[in-house]
């Protein structure tokens, strides 16, 4: 509801003060889109990989938590003294579940999927950043999540020294959890979740993909998100943005498609995203919304505003702009009487943006878009020498998603790559030729169709 509370609200939540110049830049209140920090000592660099995001997430699903780590000396300890055998077969007994219960690196092994709830956080500060991200990919990605609980269950086991660890387990606490993200792309939520359940049904494939696949979700939310944002409210949330990428075993050239539009279309996009985050923070307070709408969203509700509500709102809005650019310290503006919604929301842009070029304010804006390239440098980007960094998909990553998008269907090697499309995975025609190398390298090519010539992809799991 459009009230002049709202602008109260705002001013609030950026900490003005009566009768002094000066504000804080706050976001996730109204609009909460991003799990990312802008302290950079926060931001996690993932040297262990996705494992503390995925401890996380995992727990969140299952309503848990777990304070502390595990401590598999100590478990494996406390298991050899109350399993009754001769004193020089103990040493066997803990060579054994020493092999089941971790890797020569010590890190935990995940013989079964209930495990993955022991995945603990970093150490120091960028726990917080791991508890965020677990917290948002929860919330985006999972709707109902008892269905995914029972994945982790401590389910029945005929192995007699998994039955064991797995009874002598404990540490984690039921919590309950409250929801602060919603998912402004469904789509690819509903492809998360069927990958996910179709993936789970293979246990042993899913204990060694379960990291790639929610990290890859992760990637691809977060940088078509980004893109939509970037085009404000002529972006489509119905499907994904076109983004290519390039085959790691393949050669490139600035000709290709994964070079003009792969990586530097999300990185483009990202470096004005902290901007939108601020505009879209400013627009739901002022237009007194609960749900973190998005450009098109904030401009259906405006359109549905009364003719006295709509008014009421612009008048809002353009005293926001010359009391933001007051506190801001920008220079005074004249504000046309008879500016339109578009025309108000981009001199908001425009003002939040200068502000944003002040020397004082360059590494916050630098530094919450660094959230993509993180995650990306991790797993999904690869320095192509002069070319700079392209997105990048490793053979591992092409099957994984190759199997999720066949399940267990034969299909065709056109609705193969439409699959992969809306799950963000683009191919120019190289790529798709060499894709195709590999599947027939690999014997996944059915060329025996009622069709003639078209090829048909065989299910790998």
């Amino acid at each position: 509801m459009v009230e002049q509370s709202n602008l109260q609200e705002l001013k609030n939540s950026l900490s003005i003060k009566e009768g002094k110049i000066g504000l804080k830049h706050t976001i996730n209140r109204k609009a909460k889109l991003f799990p990312f920090v802008t302290r950079g000592t926060e931001r996690p660099k993932f040297k262990r990989g996705f494992e503390g995001v995925l401890g996380e997430f995992t727990r969140n699903i299952c309503g848990n938590t777990f304070e502390g780590s595990l401590e598999i000396e100590d478990l494996i300890d406390e298991i050899s003294k109350m399993v009754n055998v001769n004193k020089e077969d103990q040493v066997y007994l803990v060579q054994i579940l020493n092999m089941v219960l971790q890797h020569k690196n010590g890190k935990i092994k995940v013989f079964h999927p209930h495990l993955f709830q022991y995945l603990s956080l970093s150490d120091g500060p960028e726990m917080k950043g791991e508890q965020e991200i677990g917290k948002f990919l929860t919330d985006v990605l999972i709707e109902d999540s008892t269905e995914f609980q029972k994945i982790f269950e401590k389910q029945l086991s005929h192995d007699l020294i998994s039955k064991l660890i797995l009874d002598k387990l404990n540490g984690l606490s039921q919590i309950d959890i409250q929801k602060k993200y919603g998912s402004k792309l469904p789509f690819l939520s509903r492809y998360f979740q069927d990958d996910f359940l179709f993936l789970s049904k293979y246990e042993d494939y899913f204990k060694t993909h379960y990291e790639l696949l929610v990290s890859y979700y992760y990637f691809i939310y977060i940088s078509q998100l980004s893109l939509k944002l970037a085009q404000q409210s002529k972006a489509n949330f119905t499907n994904n943005n076109e983004v290519y990428f390039t085959l790691d075993w393949e050669a490139t050239s600035k000709s290709r498609k994964g070079y003009g539009y792969g990586y530097h279309l999300v990185k483009d996009a990202a470096r004005n995203l902290l901007i939108h985050v601020n505009i879209l923070e400013h627009l739901n307070t002022l237009i007194g919304t609960e749900d973190s709408k998005v450009y098109p969203e904030l401009l259906d509700k405006y359109e549905a505003l009364s003719e006295e509500e709509s008014q009421s709102f612009l008048q809002l809005l353009k005293q926001w702009i010359i009391e933001y650019r007051v506190h801001s310290s920008l220079p005074e503006i004249e504000i046309c009487s008879e500016s339109t919604y578009s025309s108000l929301v981009n001199l908001l842009y425009s003002s939040i943006e200068e502000a944003y070029q002040k020397p004082s304010m360059q590494g916050p804006r630098n530094r919450y878009s660094l959230s993509i390239e993180e995650i990306g440098k991790k797993f999904f980007l690869k320095t192509r020498g002069s070319l700079g960094y392209m997105l990048n998909v490793s053979q591992d990553l092409f099957l994984l998603l190759t199997a999720v998008c066949l399940k267990n269907e034969r299909k065709s090697l056109n609705q193969l790559f439409i699959d992969l499309e809306n799950r963000g995975m683009y191919f120019d025609r190289y790529s798709k030729e060499e894709a195709v190398k590999l599947l027939d390298k690999l014997n996944l090519l059915d060329k025996k169709s009622d069709s003639g010539d078209a090829q048909y992809v065989k299910p790998i799991l």
